[in-house]
């Protein structure tokens, strides 16, 4: 089974920027300045959760967990190989204008970072049943 690198980063939002504010800038400002790059360097997808205190009373209700999660937001990075992300990373012109925009949406302090092996059970690749389409 094939399997991806996922880069997950749980956010939290700068103090005094509200969720939809916070939504805002990520999804017309931030976004599109990073796209340029992450295409370039193969990166697959690129994901935003919206972590809305709207939204808990449904976790709440389901009761999965003992705890709710704490952050903001998840922000996901697919790639083949994490090499693709890092000549991203170390690409100057987005060391230049991307990551100093990080600090007018994130709390870099106390926002987290995993990198990990993806494996898809549901997608359009596959069955019902989870197995791959042939």
């Amino acid at each position: 089974m094939a399997t991806e690198i996922c880069i997950t980063i749980t956010g939290i939002r700068k103090p005094g920027l509200d969720e939809p504010d916070f939504h805002e800038y990520i999804t017309n400002y931030h976004a599109p300045l990073a796209l340029p790059f992450l295409l370039k360097y193969g990166i697959k997808e690129y994901n935003l959760i919206d972590n809305f205190t709207s939204c808990r009373p449904y976790a709440e209700e389901m009761q999965m967990s003992k705890k709710i999660a704490d952050y903001d937001y998840v922000v996901q990075f697919v790639m083949s190989d994490v090499s693709d992300f890092k000549r991203l990373w170390e690409d100057e012109e987005f060391r230049a204008t991307v990551q100093p925009d990080h600090k007018y949406f994130a709390d870099e302090t106390r926002s987290g970072i995993s990198i990990g092996y993806r494996t898809r059970f549901i997608a359009p690749e596959r069955d019902g049943s989870g197995k791959l389409k042939n």
